[in-house]
């Protein structure tokens, strides 16, 4: 997993609503992802296009977030090759794939990417990749998709098109509990593939107590950041994925205690009633490692 890379809050944004790119470029989420797809109703698809390279600034401004676009589904084939292309030309980190099912469709996208970087003249390869797991058949085959090629940077689950598929309730029970063994099963995935996990949307807007709680669940789970779709939702979201101040001390209190005893000549000690070892100092040290790469006072 690339940690200079790792982001926490991912914000879909409709790519034909001026207003709303504008205001994406101040926001604080790590990922912003500008959307040819779901968000765009079919008579606005193409003109999406154009809208959003009138509005982005071909060079991001400081300090702001990173840059993708969702693109329409490879089975679109009138809006699918141009929707690429059209993203290459504004200086994006990388695009988000809906409704990948095999590994072999996430090969035949990344090949086409190659095939339009090079008619671009940019580098092959260079473009991210964030894949979209929203089926039950892309759950069961979620492994070989996470490690399908080297552009991926992550993969999120879609709750909502994987409830229509199954028939699930319309109206679901707090965090997400009908979804808790795929979204589960999703973030393993992931972290099997050494690339990054990212949870579902939060659809009430108005329940931020409830995105809250789901949020923080999505970290217990392996979850490394969470999709939002409106601004009041990314400080929350960002808030869940940081390391609090009080894990920053404890990692900073067990890496003294163990490396104190690897010196000592022993790799494993009795810390207040707590067994520690290598394993539950590499999780500290990945802990500083997040503060630091978010900002956080150490």
């Amino acid at each position: 997993m690339e940690e200079d890379l790792l982001a926490r809050s991912c914000l879909y944004v409709p790519a034909h609503k001026p207003r709303m790119i504008e205001k994406s470029l101040s926001l604080p989420a790590d990922i912003v992802i500008y959307d040819y797809e779901d968000a765009v109703p079919p008579s606005m698809k193409i003109e999406s296009r154009s809208i959003l390279n009138e509005v982005l600034p071909s060079l991001p401004p400081p300090n702001s977030s990173r840059r993708y676009i969702r693109i329409n589904h490879p089975r679109h084939t009138e809006l699918f090759h141009d929707d690429i292309d059209a993203a290459l030309y504004l200086n994006v980190e990388g695009l988000v794939i809906p409704k990948m099912e095999t590994k072999e469709q996430v090969i035949s996208v990344s090949k086409e990417i190659s095939y339009l970087e090079q008619r671009h003249g940019i580098d092959i390869g260079s473009t991210k990749l964030i894949v979209l797991i929203e089926s039950p058949l892309g759950l069961v085959n979620a492994y070989s998709i996470c490690s399908a090629d080297c552009r991926i940077l992550a993969v999120q689950f879609g709750g909502e098109d994987y409830s229509r598929e199954m028939g699930l309730p319309l109206v679901r029970t707090g965090e997400d509990k009908e979804l808790l063994y795929q979204r589960a099963g999703a973030a393993n995935a992931a972290s099997a593939a050494n690339v990054q996990a990212t949870d579902v949307i939060w659809t009430a807007l108005d329940d931020l107590d409830g995105l809250r709680l789901e949020a923080a669940q999505a970290r217990r789970l392996g979850f490394t950041s969470k999709a939002a779709v409106h601004p009041s939702q990314i400080e929350i979201i960002n808030s869940a994925f940081n390391p609090t101040s009080e894990e920053i001390a404890y990692s900073r209190e067990v890496i003294n205690v163990l490396e104190k005893a690897i010196d000592e000549g022993t790799g494993v000690v009795n810390h207040n009633g707590v067994f520690l070892e290598e394993p539950v100092i590499a999780r500290a040290r990945r802990t500083i490692a997040l503060a630091q790469r978010f900002g956080l006072e150490l």
